[in-house]
C-alpha cells in the first residue's frame, strides 16, 4: 500500500509526548533565581553592621548601592528586553552568570565607597539584569499560557529557597569567616547553577523546535469558554496561531501598560526600602541577630511555599479580586511592622508582608503576558522595568534617609500603607488592551 494510503489516526487521539520541554526552561529559571537571592536588598541588609564596622559607612550610604543598582538595571532593561525577544535567553544568561561572579569576587578587595559603588551597585547589577527575573520570566511566559501561573511560580521558588539557603549561611560566615567569604560563596553560587544550566537547557520558544505552548497543538485543542472574569484570554490564545505585536509607541499608547506599571513602581518603591532596611529594623526593635535570621528565614521558607498555591490562583489574574489581594496584604503587612515591637506582631507582620510579596509578583508576571501576548513581551516587560524600577531606586534611600533624619522607620511604612492602597485601585481599573498587529511565533 502506497505510504499516502495508510490510514493515520485522528489528531486528536494522537499521544502528546509524557514531558514537555518547556519545564526544562521552568528549571533552568529556577536555577537562575536561586543565585539572584544574592541580589535581593534583605540580603545586602546583612551586611550592614560588618561595613560599618570596617569601613564606617553609614546606612544611608549604604542602601544608595541598592538604587544604583535599580537605576542600571532599568537602564540595560529597554535594551536587554528586546533582545530576549530576538534571540532567546541562552545567550545572555550565561553572559550575565559569568559578569556577576566575576564581579563578586573582585567585591572582596574593595577598600572605599566608590568601589562598592562601582561593583555591587553597577557592573554586578547589568550581569543581574542579564539572568534576573524580566528575562526568565519572559522565557517562561513564551513556553507557557494556560499553565503559565504555575510555571512562573515553581521558577520563581528559587529565590525564595535561595534566601532560606543564604540567610542563615551568611549569618554564620559572617560571624566565623568574614564577610569576604561570603561574596566568594556568591561567585561559586552563580556559576555553577546560572551559566552551565542556561546555556543547556535555554531555548528562545517551543515554536523554534517545533512545539507548541504548554506542549498542546492549538489546531487540535478544544478549548472552552470559560465564564466572564476567569482567564478567558489565555485559553483563546492557546487554541489561536496568531497572537499580538507591539512597538513600544503603541505600548506606550495604552491605558492598561500605565496602570499596571503604577503598581509596579509603587511595589518597587517599597520592596527595595523595606526589604534593605528589615534585618536593621528588626535589630533596632531590640531583637537578636538569631531573631533576625530566623524570622527573614521564616519569610522566605512561607514564601516558597505559598508562591505554587499563589500560581494556581494567578492562572484567574483576570478578575478584578485576584489583582487586588496581593496589595491588600501588603498594605496590612505594612501596618502590622508598626506593631512589630511585640514579636506576635512581627511574625505576623513578615508572614502577612511575605505573601502579599508572592502573591504580587506572580500576578503581575502573568498580567503582563495576558495583556500583551509573548511576541512582544520582551519589549513590554523592559519598558515597565525602566519606569517601575526607577522608582525602585529611591526605595532604599528614602527608607533609610528617614530613619537617619528621624530615627526610625515607622513614617516609611505608614507612607507605604497609602501607596498600596492606591496601587491596589489601579490593579482594579486595568483593562486587556487591543493590539493593531498580530501575527504568528513561528514566523517571527
Amino acid at each position: 500500500m502506497p505510504q499516502e494510503d495508510i490510514p493515520q489516526p485522528p489528531a486528536e487521539t494522537r499521544k502528546k509526548p509524557r514531558y514537555f520541554y518547556g519545564w526544562n526552561i521552568v528549571a533552568a529559571s529556577f536555577m537562575s533565581h536561586l543565585a539572584y537571592a544574592e541580589h535581593v536588598s534583605s540580603v545586602l541588609g546583612l551586611f550592614f553592621k560588618p561595613f560599618t564596622a570596617e569601613f564606617g559607612w553609614s546606612r544611608t550610604a549604604m542602601s544608595a548601592v541598592q538604587s544604583i543598582a535599580r537605576v542600571l538595571e532599568a537602564l540595560a532593561a529597554p535594551m536587554v528586553g528586546p533582545l530576549v525577544d530576538r534571540y532567546g535567553p541562552r545567550v545572555l544568561m550565561p553572559i550575565g552568570g559569568i559578569m556577576v561572579g566575576l564581579t563578586m569576587l573582585a567585591i572582596t578587595q574593595m577598600t572605599t565607597l566608590w568601589h562598592f559603588y562601582l561593583l555591587r551597585g553597577g557592573l554586578t547589577a547589568v550581569g543581574f539584569t542579564l539572568i534576573g527575573g524580566m528575562v526568565t520570566t519572559v522565557a517562561v511566559n513564551n513556553w507557557f499560557i494556560r499553565k503559565r501561573g504555575r510555571a512562573l511560580a515553581f521558577a520563581g521558588v528559587g529565590t525564595n529557597l535561595g534566601n532560606v539557603a543564604l540567610v542563615p549561611i551568611i549569618v554564620w560566615l559572617i560571624a566565623n569567616k568574614g564577610w569576604r567569604s561570603v561574596f566568594v560563596l556568591f561567585a561559586v553560587l552563580t556559576w555553577v547553577v546560572v551559566v552551565i544550566p542556561s546555556a543547556i537547557l535555554m531555548r528562545r520558544r517551543p515554536e523554534d523546535m517545533g512545539l507548541h505552548p504548554d506542549g498542546v497543538d492549538p489546531s487540535t485543542a478544544k478549548v472552552a469558554n470559560p465564564p466572564e472574569g476567569k482567564q478567558s484570554s489565555p485559553s483563546r490564545a492557546a487554541a489561536s496561531t496568531r497572537e499580538p505585536v507591539w512597538s513600544r509607541k503603541e505600548v506606550l499608547m495604552t491605558s492598561a501598560f500605565w496602570m499596571l506599571v503604577g503598581a509596579s513602581a509603587v511595589d518597587n518603591l517599597a520592596f527595595q526600602g523595606i526589604n534593605i532596611s528589615l534585618a536593621p529594623y528588626i535589630q533596632d526593635l531590640g531583637y537578636q541577630d538569631t531573631m533576625m535570621a530566623a524570622v527573614i528565614t521564616f519569610r522566605a521558607a512561607l514564601m516558597a511555599i505559598s508562591l505554587p498555591v499563589m500560581g494556581f490562583i494567578a492562572e484567574y489574574a483576570n478578575q478584578v479580586r485576584v489583582r487586588v489581594f496581593p496589595f491588600v496584604l501588603l498594605a496590612l503587612g505594612s501596618f502590622l511592622f508598626l506593631l512589630a515591637g511585640k514579636p506576635t506582631f512581627l511574625w505576623l507582620a513578615v508572614g502577612v508582608y511575605g505573601l502579599g510579596l508572592t502573591a504580587m509578583g506572580i500576578v503581575q508576571e502573568v498580567l503582563w503576558a495576558n495583556y500583551f501576548g509573548r511576541l512582544s513581551l520582551g519589549m513590554v516587560r523592559s519598558t515597565a522595568f525602566l519606569i517601575a524600577f526607577g522608582f525602585g531606586a529611591a526605595g532604599p534611600i528614602f527608607m533609610n534617609a528617614v530613619f537617619d533624619i528621624l530615627g526610625s522607620y515607622r513614617p516609611a511604612f505608614i507612607l507605604f500603607i497609602f501607596l498600596f492602597i492606591i496601587a491596589g485601585f489601579l490593579m482594579a481599573m486595568a483593562r486587556p488592551p487591543k493590539a493593531r498587529r498580530y501575527a504568528e511565533a513561528k514566523s517571527l
